[in-house]
């Protein structure tokens, strides 16, 4: 099952949605694109039957963890908002293939 990738993918669309409302311009439309994406594979990742044991499956988790390490809570502003938008769509990246393998 896909609960953990779901639970963290849905962390992880959380601290970015919260990362948006602290940004302006390009970086805030940018992160709430991402939040919707997260947010629809994290729906896909309930649904499908992944197997935990697959070393893709353990990668979106690294991935995510990563990306969820690096931003913190996300309550205040960070250094380098294009870094949490990479680490991000590595992870959102990394979701989708084990998605689509499925």
């Amino acid at each position: 099952m896909g609960h953990d990738l779901a639970e963290l993918t849905t962390g992880l669309a959380s601290r970015i949605n919260n990362l948006a409302v602290l940004e302006t311009g390009p970086n805030s439309r940018t992160l709430l694109e991402l939040q919707d994406r997260l947010a629809e594979l994290a729906m896909l990742a309930i649904v499908k039957d992944l197997n935990a044991e697959r070393a893709d499956y353990q990668a979106c988790i690294n991935g995510l963890n990563e990306a969820i390490d690096y931003i913190g809570n996300a309550d205040k502003k960070i250094d380098d908002v294009p870094k949490a938008i990479q680490l991000t769509v590595k992870a959102a990246d990394l979701i989708e293939n084990v998605i689509r393998q499925v």
